[in-house]
This record gives structure tokens, sequence and C-alpha cells, in this order.
């Protein structure tokens, strides 16, 4: 009798990346986006976590050793789902328009309570976009607007990759009026950092 031959289970996270960005695909429903964008912020962070434990090298040799050993098991978990590849992916899903749009629309919206661009009198205004995914967020804004967009791992040509927290401060003060951070303060995963974050921006 031939053998029977069996599939080898993987994460229904990873089934999403996998799959194609279609809005009808299964993978691309709002419950198995949100999955892959929870997992990925909790992991990184737990990751944040026991690397200080490894690099301070307070802790006992057998709390080191099992930080380290956690580390491996949290890089294959972070590689199961897709990385910040699939990360990414899904959250540029989340950004559709059935989704309810990306951060840019609450930016625009607050901007136009406070009167702008009407308010410019022909002003254009310089604009970091920290975390960008898509270089064109900003496209209906350009006579008014010139962006400059960056993110850790650049999916397009026209968006730089750039750590926002290592870029310098003296060289880039005061040269944007707006910095959008989309979700970025909460991709940050040490605590530290995401004020750090915060700090450098405009006043």
């Amino acid at each position: 009798m031939p053998k029977t031959r069996t599939k080898r289970k993987v994460p229904v996270t990873a089934t999403a990346v996998s799959s194609n960005a279609s809005a009808s695909s299964s993978s691309n429903k709002p419950i198995v986006t949100r999955t892959v964008i929870r997992k990925f912020h909790v992991l990184k962070k737990r990751q944040v976590q026991l690397q200080k434990v490894v690099d301070q090298g307070d802790s006992a040799a057998s709390v080191v050793e099992d930080a380290r050993k956690e580390l491996v098991a949290i890089a294959q978990e972070i590689a199961d789902i897709g990385g910040l590849e699939s990360y990414q992916k899904m959250s540029v899903i989340g950004q559709g328009t059935d989704r309810g749009g990306g951060s840019e629309k609450v930016l625009l919206e607050f901007l136009a309570e406070s009167g702008y661009p009407q308010n410019l009198h022909g002003e254009l205004w310089k604009v970091l976009e920290v975390g960008a995914l898509k270089p064109d967020n900003y496209a209906a804004c350009s006579s008014w607007m010139d962006v400059t967009a960056i993110d850790l791992h650049s999916r397009h040509p026209l968006i730089l990759e750039q750590d926002f927290l290592l870029m310098d401060e003296e060289d880039n003060r005061g040269k944007w009026v707006v910095i959008s951070l989309s979700l970025v303060v909460n991709f940050v995963p040490d605590v530290k950092d995401r004020g750090t974050t915060q700090l450098s921006l405009p006043g």
C-alpha cells in the first residue's frame, strides 16, 4: 500500500504571507492581517528584551543561555510569518480604502481643520513621512507638500531606506514642517527609543 503524503502544517500567518496580495484572497481578511501585524510587534518587543539580557551580562549564566535559546526560537517565529516583508505587505493591505485608508487621511483631515493648505499662501511645506509603505500617499498634495518618504526596508525606489532614529538630529533640525510617523511609534519595540522618536519631532 503506497504511503500517504502528509502536508506539513504551517501557521495561519505564514499561509497569509505566501498568498498573493489580492482583495479576494482569504489570507487578506482583516483577522489574518491583524494577526500578522500584532504577532510581529509582540515578537520584536520580546526580542529586544532578551537581547538586552544577553548584551548586559548582568544575569546568571543559565539566564543568559535561556535568553539566547529563546532568541533563536523568536527569530524562527519571525521567519515563519514572513519577517518584515510580511509585516509590510499586511500593513499595505490594512491601509486599503476598504479598511479605512492609511494614516495620511487622518493627518490631512487634521490639517484641513486647522485651515491648511488655504493658510499657506503658496508656501511649500517640507514633509518627512516615516515608515512609508507607498511612495504616493500624499501625491494629491504635491502643490503644497514636498514629501520625503523613508522606511527601514524600502519597498519602492522613491522611498529612502533610512532608520529615523539614526538620522543626524543637528543636520535635520528645522528641516521639516511636518513629520508623519504613521504607526512607527508603535513599531519601535523599546520604550526609551519610542520616547526618543517623539522627542525628535518638531516642537
